[in-house]
């Protein structure tokens, strides 16, 4: 009996250190070549740690991944979160409007650095731009969720190349994710108010 206990602690022990896995799918577009975006890589290195199911795709898959995940979203398995970086960051407001033609929602779209100004579709609940060069993300019709256009041009350190590979906006998204999910940010995380405020 104790022998029994003595597992069962164990078992119980690995799960809690490996965290439970959260609900939901984390798409991450690469931009231009499917190259240029390693710092998506090691933002789903850092998802999946948390027990984030998150995957990296070529930007030009947009639709095909559109249909995975309205369909998963539809059988209840959600939130679907949207994160791309330059054209990548453009094809997943496509992403977004191709699950709106599906009648899918999405719960979060992260846009790092992308190259033209869009719309937000109505099917998003919260729209996150980091942006330079004026490119911003818009209110399409039918929008009412949140839209955040966070300049950073001011940020000497940051341009088109490596805005992806941040950890600060790393800790940021992760913050976001982690409100969506019902989940308390890892300790040194902003949380997402705090993270909202910083913006």
């Amino acid at each position: 009996m104790r022998f029994r206990l003595f597992l069962t602690a164990i078992c119980v022990g690995l799960t809690m250190f490996s965290g439970a896995a959260q609900a939901g799918h984390i798409y991450l577009l690469r931009g231009f070549a499917n190259v240029f975006s390693t710092g998506l890589d090691t933002l789903q290195e850092k998802l999946e740690k948390r027990g984030y199911t998150a995957t990296v795709h070529n930007y030009l898959f947009y639709d095909s991944l559109a249909e995975e995940a309205a369909k998963l979203e539809k059988e209840g398995k959600g939130p679907i979160i949207i994160i791309g970086h330059s054209l990548g960051a453009n094809d997943a407001i496509s992403m977004a409007e191709r699950m709106k033609e599906l009648k899918a929602k999405v719960a979060l779209v992260v846009l790092f650095g992308p190259t033209e100004d869009m719309k937000a579709p109505s099917n998003v609940a919260r729209v996150i731009n980091y942006y330079q060069s004026g490119v911003t993300v818009g209110k399409g019709k039918g929008f009412t969720g949140s839209l955040s256009n966070v300049n950073l041009d001011s940020d000497a350190d940051i341009n088109h190349f490596n805005i992806e590979k941040s950890d600060r906006l790393h800790s940021k998204v992760i913050a976001q994710i982690a409100a969506i999910e019902g989940k308390a940010p890892a300790h040194g995380e902003q949380s997402a108010k705090q993270s909202d405020k910083s913006q």
